[in-house]
Order: structure tokens, then sequence, then C-alpha cells
């Protein structure tokens, strides 16, 4: 068991660098990256960002680093030699998460305010829509081909307070990451949150955060998803509201 403090506040996504040497982490109140020496254990540098920042990618060259900022939905790259920034993208909404694709350079992002989920071609810097999303879109992944990207959204929030169930139940949304088309959905439980795709790209997990629950379904090839017609996603929309 080792410990490495971050000397951040608030620390929330961790990031590796190719190399393995280097662990990136945000922290949501200092608004920083802490960059990590994972061989002495100690903060290298801390990396000034926009305000709350949340989701990291590194670049396979381990040259860059993008930032996803949730405060004005912000997507902020760092050149990992100078330790400068640039913000790139800007939405108003809120930018949570990250998830690249080494084999083509596009790096997927999802806006909780906006519901909708962008790409970044870090070739150029340009960034695109790729799909609306359902309500309040939370962490995405990328299957192993790089051609499916999956969204958890955890739904309208409950008007009182989110730490308790709201009016709809969670989903996972499937989308086909070159057309922007819908694949397939899930609807999940009670704010449907965490979400991961196995390394080989057939098995997909998710939690539900106020239900204390973790689901886990087999992945069907793209084939036989890409000629389902969309699968569940259009029927997913009427059984959204509770």
């Amino acid at each position: 068991l080792r410990r490495l403090d971050t000397t951040g506040v608030w620390t929330k996504v961790m990031a590796l660098s190719p190399d393995e040497q280097t662990l990136f982490a945000s922290n949501w109140v200092s608004n920083d990256v802490s960059e990590i020496d994972l061989a002495t254990g100690e903060v290298r540098r801390k990396l000034r960002t926009v305000t709350t920042p949340r989701g990291l990618y590194v670049t396979p060259d381990g040259e860059r680093l993008y930032v996803a900022g949730y405060e004005n939905g912000d997507i902020e790259v760092f050149d990992l030699a100078t330790g400068e920034g640039e913000v790139i993208f800007t939405t108003g909404g809120a930018m949570r998460h990250l998830a690249g694709d080494p084999a083509t350079g596009l790096v997927y992002a999802s806006d909780m305010a906006r519901a909708m989920v962008y790409v970044v071609d870090t070739a150029t810097n340009e960034v695109r829509e790729l799909a609306a999303t359902d309500r309040v879109p939370n962490t995405i992944d990328l299957g192993p081909d790089g051609k499916v990207l999956y969204v958890s959204n955890r739904g309208r929030n409950n008007p009182e307070t989110y730490y308790e169930p709201g009016p709809e139940w969670g989903t996972v949304v499937v989308i086909d990451t070159t057309t922007g088309a819908y694949l397939d959905a899930i609807v999940g439980g009670n704010q449907t949150t965490g979400l991961d795709v196995s390394a080989d790209g057939t098995m997909l997990a998710f939690s539900d955060f106020l239900d204390d629950r973790v689901s886990v379904y087999t992945i069907p090839p793209y084939d036989v998803l890409a000629a389902g017609d969309g699968g569940r996603y259009e029927a997913h929309l009427a059984e959204i509201p509770k």
C-alpha cells in the first residue's frame, strides 16, 4: 500500500502518463493538476488550470495534457514541456469527463449542463459536437476499437437536492463515434454515474450512485450494434420518467 499526497484540495480524477512514470491528478477546489513523480512519490509541479478541473487525458506521446473544466465548460490543453495551458473551447456548461482514442487522436468530452458529447481533434485542437445525450451525462468510455462511446447519464435532479432520487431514471447511451448515431441505450437506476468497458470490449459495467448497485452487461460485437437500427434507443426515451 502506497500513499501519495497530491498537495491539492478535493482531488478528483487521475491519469497515468504513457510511460507510467508520472501520475496526473485534478484538484477540484484548488484549481490545479498535480504532476506526481511515481519513482519518488513527490509532486513535481502543479499546473494551474481553469476553475474546477475534472477529466484528464494525456496524449500518447506524453507531450500534452487535456483538462475538462467543470465550472464554465472549458477544455484546456497543457504543453507538458513548458507547463503552459491554453483554453481551446468553452461551452458555458459543465465539462466533466474525457476519453481519448490513441489510434485516431480524438478526445471525447461530456458536458453535464449541455447534455452533449464533444470531440477534440488533437492534431488541430478543433472541437465539434458528436451527439446529444440524456440529461446530466457523467462518465464516458470508449470500446477498445474506438468505434463505440458509452455515456452514463444521471437523469434529471431532484428539485430539492441531488442527494435524493430525482424524477428520472439514469441511463447509458451507446453512440457510434464515426457518425454520432445512437446504437443502443439502457435504462438504469437512480443516478447512473460510474461506467467502464472491459479491455477486450465484451463487458460493460455501470453504477447507480444512489442505489449502491453495479450492473454488468455483455456487449455485442460492433457489427451487431450497427445493424440493430438504434437498438432500444427510441424505446428507452419513454421509460426514463418514473
